[in-house]
């Protein structure tokens, strides 16, 4: 399956769900890594103005699980009975912005039967780091 087509079968799976509420956008896919972006919106800032951190961390936490999903479906076409489940995340929020686009990117740092852990870094457009997460998840069915 082609990269393009790997994006296109989440997207698929993702419509109707938080990940197309908040407007994630998949831009890569790879093996046990993910990448994507999410521009600024007012539904997803808080009082200040700034990003939500819930947003912030939604995007970090969708970006792992994809990046987990391409390790237990690595054809392509998304097995959910085995759907990666997060069971821990530890987050640092470093940083925020109060327009542009957040893009993170995941990458598996351990693949074990039954679990994966994957760490994700959130930048701003203009390059400034924005949280840090890592993220165990739980192999459905496994």
């Amino acid at each position: 399956m082609s990269p393009d087509d790997r994006i296109a079968a989440i997207s698929r799976i993702t419509a109707g769900t938080m990940v197309e509420a908040l407007g994630i956008r998949v831009t890569a896919l790879g093996d046990g890594t993910a990448a994507g972006e999410m521009d600024y919106r007012d539904d997803l800032r808080q009082v200040a103005g700034r990003f939500h951190a819930g947003a912030i961390l939604a995007l970090a936490d969708s970006l792992a699980t994809m990046a987990a999903l391409t390790i237990v479906s690595p054809e392509g076409e998304f097995d959910l009975s085995r759907f990666p489940l997060a069971i821990q995340t530890s987050s640092n929020l470093v940083g925020n912005a109060d327009r542009g686009k957040l893009t993170a990117t995941a990458e598996a740092v351990h693949r074990g039967r039954t679990t994966i852990v994957v760490e994700t870094k959130v930048r701003h457009d203009s390059g400034k780091l924005v949280a840090t997460t890592s993220t165990t998840l739980l192999v459905a069915g496994a």
